[in-house]
Protein backbone atom coordinates (compact mmCIF):
# COMPACT_ATOMS: atom_id res chain seq x y z
CA UNK A 1 0.00 0.00 0.00
CA UNK A 2 1.49 3.61 -1.09
CA UNK A 3 1.85 6.54 1.09
CA UNK A 4 -0.69 8.77 1.12
CA UNK A 5 1.33 11.63 2.61
CA UNK A 6 3.47 12.95 -0.84
CA UNK A 7 -0.12 12.19 -2.93
CA UNK A 8 -0.06 14.71 -5.29
CA UNK A 9 -3.08 17.33 -4.93
CA UNK A 10 -5.17 17.90 -8.06
CA UNK A 11 -7.56 19.77 -6.21
CA UNK A 12 -7.88 23.24 -5.81
CA UNK A 13 -7.99 25.21 -2.38
CA UNK A 14 -9.77 25.86 -0.46
CA UNK A 15 -9.14 22.19 1.18
CA UNK A 16 -10.73 22.82 4.66
CA UNK A 17 -14.33 23.41 3.51
CA UNK A 18 -16.08 24.09 7.04
CA UNK A 19 -15.69 24.37 10.55
CA UNK A 20 -18.49 24.32 13.15
CA UNK A 21 -19.28 23.59 16.69
CA UNK A 22 -20.56 19.96 17.87
CA UNK A 23 -22.06 21.52 21.17
CA UNK A 24 -22.62 17.98 22.19
CA UNK A 25 -18.74 17.82 22.73
CA UNK A 26 -18.70 20.69 24.95
CA UNK A 27 -18.68 20.25 29.04
CA UNK A 28 -18.65 23.77 30.48
CA UNK A 29 -20.15 25.91 28.52
CA UNK A 30 -19.54 29.13 30.49
CA UNK A 31 -15.47 28.51 30.80
CA UNK A 32 -12.98 29.82 28.12
CA UNK A 33 -12.98 29.16 25.62
CA UNK A 34 -16.60 27.91 24.91
CA UNK A 35 -18.19 30.56 26.71
CA UNK A 36 -17.14 33.38 24.00
CA UNK A 37 -19.86 34.89 22.42
CA UNK A 38 -19.51 33.94 18.73
CA UNK A 39 -19.66 30.37 19.65
CA UNK A 40 -23.21 30.92 21.13
CA UNK A 41 -26.29 29.83 19.13
CA UNK A 42 -24.20 26.73 16.77
CA UNK A 43 -21.45 28.22 15.19
CA UNK A 44 -20.51 27.66 11.56
CA UNK A 45 -18.02 28.90 9.42
CA UNK A 46 -18.26 27.69 5.30
CA UNK A 47 -14.42 28.65 3.72
CA UNK A 48 -15.01 29.55 0.09
CA UNK A 49 -11.79 30.74 -0.96
CA UNK A 50 -8.06 29.98 -0.50
CA UNK A 51 -7.63 32.78 1.86
CA UNK A 52 -10.07 33.23 4.25
CA UNK A 53 -9.23 36.71 6.55
CA UNK A 54 -10.99 36.92 9.88
CA UNK A 55 -11.76 40.32 11.46
CA UNK A 56 -13.29 41.81 14.66
CA UNK A 57 -12.70 43.53 17.63
CA UNK A 58 -10.47 42.86 20.45
CA UNK A 59 -11.60 39.98 22.66
CA UNK A 60 -13.96 38.77 20.11
CA UNK A 61 -11.92 35.59 19.72
CA UNK A 62 -10.86 35.93 16.54
CA UNK A 63 -7.29 34.35 17.89
CA UNK A 64 -9.05 31.69 20.03
CA UNK A 65 -10.77 30.82 16.93
CA UNK A 66 -7.72 30.09 14.42
CA UNK A 67 -5.47 28.38 17.56
CA UNK A 68 -8.62 25.65 17.48
CA UNK A 69 -8.55 25.05 14.23
CA UNK A 70 -4.37 25.33 13.81
CA UNK A 71 -4.61 22.28 16.87
CA UNK A 72 -7.46 20.50 14.56
CA UNK A 73 -5.24 20.08 12.12
CA UNK A 74 -2.59 18.24 13.88
CA UNK A 75 -0.26 22.12 14.45
CA UNK A 76 1.20 22.85 17.83
CA UNK A 77 -1.38 25.50 19.12
CA UNK A 78 1.92 27.57 19.91
CA UNK A 79 2.63 27.75 16.57
CA UNK A 80 4.86 25.71 13.88
CA UNK A 81 3.66 22.32 11.63
CA UNK A 82 2.78 19.14 11.98
CA UNK A 83 5.42 17.59 14.61
CA UNK A 84 6.86 20.34 15.55
CA UNK A 85 6.44 21.22 18.82
CA UNK A 86 8.86 24.14 19.89
CA UNK A 87 7.05 25.02 23.15
CA UNK A 88 6.95 22.97 26.32
CA UNK A 89 3.04 23.37 27.54
CA UNK A 90 3.90 21.04 30.65
CA UNK A 91 4.00 24.20 32.89
CA UNK A 92 1.79 26.64 31.56
CA UNK A 93 -1.12 28.42 33.40
CA UNK A 94 -2.68 30.09 30.56
CA UNK A 95 -5.68 28.87 28.83
CA UNK A 96 -5.47 28.94 24.99
CA UNK A 97 -7.60 28.04 22.41
CA UNK A 98 -6.40 25.06 21.49
CA UNK A 99 -9.34 23.78 23.86
CA UNK A 100 -11.53 24.25 21.39
CA UNK A 101 -10.20 22.06 19.04
CA UNK A 102 -11.85 19.36 21.27
CA UNK A 103 -14.91 20.36 19.81
CA UNK A 104 -14.95 21.57 16.32
CA UNK A 105 -15.66 19.40 13.83
CA UNK A 106 -14.67 20.20 10.20
CA UNK A 107 -15.34 19.35 6.28
CA UNK A 108 -11.99 18.43 4.66
CA UNK A 109 -11.70 18.22 0.67
CA UNK A 110 -9.12 16.50 0.66
CA UNK A 111 -7.74 16.34 4.40
CA UNK A 112 -4.17 18.12 4.20
CA UNK A 113 -1.41 16.92 6.92
CA UNK A 114 1.06 19.64 5.23
CA UNK A 115 0.85 23.33 6.51
CA UNK A 116 1.96 25.50 9.10
CA UNK A 117 0.91 27.91 12.02
CA UNK A 118 2.01 31.00 11.87
CA UNK A 119 2.08 33.47 14.81
CA UNK A 120 4.00 36.41 15.29
CA UNK A 121 4.34 36.15 19.20
CA UNK A 122 6.38 32.21 18.95
CA UNK A 123 8.06 33.30 15.85
CA UNK A 124 11.37 33.27 17.46
CA UNK A 125 11.01 29.84 19.25
CA UNK A 126 10.14 28.32 16.05
CA UNK A 127 12.94 29.54 13.78
CA UNK A 128 15.30 28.59 16.60
CA UNK A 129 13.95 25.04 16.47
CA UNK A 130 14.00 24.96 12.41
CA UNK A 131 17.63 25.78 12.49
CA UNK A 132 18.52 23.26 15.48
CA UNK A 133 16.45 20.77 12.92
CA UNK A 134 18.54 21.33 10.05
CA UNK A 135 21.72 20.85 11.74
CA UNK A 136 23.41 18.05 9.56
CA UNK A 137 21.06 18.57 6.72
CA UNK A 138 22.37 21.49 5.33
CA UNK A 139 22.41 25.06 6.46
CA UNK A 140 19.85 26.17 8.84
CA UNK A 141 17.11 28.78 7.32
CA UNK A 142 18.42 31.12 9.83
CA UNK A 143 15.53 33.07 10.29
CA UNK A 144 16.59 35.48 12.77
CA UNK A 145 19.83 36.67 11.79
CA UNK A 146 17.58 39.45 9.99
CA UNK A 147 14.74 41.89 11.11
CA UNK A 148 11.71 40.86 11.92
CA UNK A 149 10.18 41.78 8.82
CA UNK A 150 12.85 40.17 6.56
CA UNK A 151 12.61 37.15 9.12
CA UNK A 152 9.00 36.65 8.59
CA UNK A 153 9.64 37.50 4.73
CA UNK A 154 11.86 34.90 4.32
CA UNK A 155 9.72 32.16 6.12
CA UNK A 156 6.56 32.90 3.42
CA UNK A 157 8.91 33.12 1.04
CA UNK A 158 10.07 29.25 1.37
CA UNK A 159 13.25 29.37 2.31
CA UNK A 160 12.40 26.09 4.46
CA UNK A 161 14.43 23.02 3.75
CA UNK A 162 12.64 21.22 1.23
CA UNK A 163 12.94 17.42 3.23
CA UNK A 164 10.44 17.57 5.98
CA UNK A 165 9.53 20.43 6.32
CA UNK A 166 6.60 22.90 5.09
CA UNK A 167 7.41 24.38 1.53
CA UNK A 168 4.99 26.77 0.14
CA UNK A 169 4.54 25.47 -3.27
CA UNK A 170 3.25 21.93 -2.43
CA UNK A 171 -0.61 21.92 -1.65
CA UNK A 172 -1.13 22.71 2.20
CA UNK A 173 -3.04 24.56 4.69
CA UNK A 174 -1.77 27.63 6.31
CA UNK A 175 -2.91 29.59 9.90
CA UNK A 176 -1.56 33.14 10.04
CA UNK A 177 -2.34 34.62 13.39
CA UNK A 178 -1.18 38.38 12.94
CA UNK A 179 2.02 38.07 10.89
CA UNK A 180 1.41 42.11 11.05
CA UNK A 181 3.76 42.31 13.95
CA UNK A 182 6.69 42.02 12.09
CA UNK A 183 6.19 45.37 10.46
CA UNK A 184 5.64 47.10 14.41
Amino acid sequence: MGRKRNRLINLPAPYLKRIWLDSSLVDEAQEYPFCLPFLQNGFELGFDHAVTIIVGENGAGKSTLLEGIAVLAGYDEAGGGKGYRPVDHSRAVEAMGGRLSKALRASWLPKITNGWFFRAESFFPVARYLDEAAIGAGPPPDFLSHSHGEGFLRFFRGALPTAGHLHFRRAGIGVCLRPVKSSS
